[in-house]
């Protein structure tokens, strides 16, 4: 899957250019991106909407190239970040190191990530905490490990998956003598959003992954590595074993058109839509396309609804009793 280069990120199409011409884009990406524009084209047609209209001419490729920007990390490879920027660690001779030497942890903490939930396709919220314990007397500069984790966090991702992949590929890269990852992930809990305002609108996860001196949870480093994040004011909250999405419970969508528009959306993102994970996220990503369109949660008006002053009122001032209002009323759009 390719990402636009920069020249094709500023492309303005005119309104009355039909995107599947898809004007001044290169060969290879503007056919990729031409079969996703027809496809988020089918998606909103289906919803009843008129895809000519002013608000959403430009839609279909706004859609395509953020999302080709989402998971560009089907493209990049760690490698090519962590070569090079491997360095011996200075202050060996003094016997301490100025990563700790043997046995001391370097960490990298809140890292913010963003990634696609691969069950419903929308996109969550990661802040990731990094350790690892140095060997052979090599680090690794800082920014490389957020840059290794964005890699695997800009692919259709699962919370522990997302983990084990960024732990693995670091280990790998780095050979030290072992990593540490910790993820705290927030989820828009889309089985509630338009039905019950009232109820929490975030499912959260935390998960772990560790390799080498870590991959022993209950070791001794790893409450030494859980301590320092909390020392620094980190809520590590417990684990739970709800479901992370909660469009996995049902995935039934009789609508084969948006099923079959979202599964070639899958493809030109060079995903394989028939991968286990996969099978029924069209469907998934449908239902819940279909409950925002279907949602008829009666809505009260945010403001004044009765404001009444009386002309022979001393001062002309509303009395407490006489005001109404509604106000921090939620809706998702």
């Amino acid at each position: 899957m390719a990402a636009l280069v920069d020249e094709h990120f500023n492309v303005e199409v005119e309104n009355g250019v039909k995107f599947g011409g898809c004007v001044e884009l290169g060969v290879e990406e503007g056919g990729e991106n031409c079969g996703i524009e027809d496809s988020v084209r089918a998606l909103l047609q289906c919803l009843g909407e008129d895809i000519n209209r002013e608000g959403l001419r430009k839609t279909p490729f706004r859609v395509a190239k953020a999302l080709r920007e989402g998971t560009r990390g089907y493209k990049q490879k760690v490698n090519d970040i962590i070569d090079g920027a491997l360095f011996p660690e200075a202050g060996l001779e003094s016997g301490i190191g100025q990563a700790g030497g043997a046995g001391g942890i370097v960490i990298v903490r809140d890292l913010d990530l963003f990634s696609y939930c691969e069950s419903c396709l929308l996109p969550f919220q990661v802040k990731c905490h990094v350790g690892y314990v140095p060997a052979g007397q090599r680090v690794v500069g800082l920014s490389k490990l957020s840059r290794v984790a964005d890699i695997f966090a800009k692919r259709l991702q699962d919370p522990q998956r997302l983990a084990d992949e960024v732990c693995a590929a670091l280990q790998q890269g780095i050979e030290p003598r072992g990593v540490a990852l910790v993820l705290q992930c927030w989820h828009l809990n889309v089985e509630s959003a338009f039905l019950d305002t009232n109820r929490q609108g975030w499912v959260k996860s935390l998960v772990a992954s560790g390799s080498g001196v870590f991959e022993d949870e209950k070791a001794d480093i790893w409450s030494d590595f859980i301590s320092l994040l909390k020392f620094r004011g980190i809520d590590m909250g417990s684990r739970t074993d709800q479901s992370w999405c909660p469009s996995q419970l049902s995935c039934h969508v009789p609508n084969s058109t948006m099923t079959n528009a979202v599964v070639s959306i899958l493809r030109s993102l060079g995903e394989d839509p028939s991968r286990k994970e996969l099978i029924g996220t069209p469907s998934r990503f449908v239902k819940w396309f279909m409950n925002f369109k279907n949602s008829n949660s009666e809505m009260k008006p945010n403001g004044f609804v009765r404001a009444r002053i009386d002309p022979l009122g001393s001062n002309g001032e509303v009395g407490p009793e006489e005001l109404s209002s509604e106000v921090n009323l939620p809706f998702w759009s």
